[in-house]
Formats: structure tokens, sequence, C-alpha cells
């Protein structure tokens, strides 16, 4: 397993997730995270996740209502599948803007 980042890309509203989206690592997205609000459109990359469990899931359902909240329109591409699998089987695939 790896650490988990946010890692900035050039353009403005758009970053990626680096590292293992598991209970083990998500809450090293707790002080990165703030910086996420300061766009209004935001476009999470997920194609660099290693891992991911429900624990991952979870904080990216929660993301999403936060985003919700603060008026940011949030959108997440590249899902892995085994993500796409543990939200489906979840039954929360609708509650997140993938693409």
């Amino acid at each position: 397993m790896s650490a988990l980042n946010i890692e900035f890309a050039d353009s403005p509203g758009v970053c990626r997730l680096v590292g293992s989206l598991t209970l083990d690592y998500v809450m090293d997205l707790e002080a990165q995270q703030s910086a996420l609000w300061q766009h209004k459109q935001l476009t999470l990359d997920l194609a660099d996740l290693q891992q991911s469990d429900m624990a991952g899931l979870a904080w990216l359902v929660r993301l999403v209502g936060e985003a919700r909240l603060r008026g940011v329109s949030m959108r997440f591409t590249n899902p892995p599948d085994t993500l796409l699998k543990l939200a489906k089987i979840s039954d929360v695939d609708k509650l997140l803007p993938l693409e």
C-alpha cells in the first residue's frame, strides 16, 4: 500500500487522487481537502488510485455532499473498476458523479 494524496494539475479545478483510497490512508486527505473548495467546478481524476475500499468510497460520497453544500460542481473521472463495483454493490453509484 501507499499513501494517499491530492495532486493539483495545471488546469484550474482539476486534480487527481494518487495512492490507496483505503481506511489506512483516507484520513490523510482531511488536511488537503480544504484546497479543493477554491474552485466552483472540480474534476477529480481517479485513474492513479492503486486500491480502494468502503472507507474510501464513503469519503467520496461525503465529498460530494460537502461540494453540494459549498455550491461546487464536482465530477469524478477514470474511476477504477474496483471502485465502480464497490459503489454498485453498496447502491451508491447513483450518488457519485462518475464519468
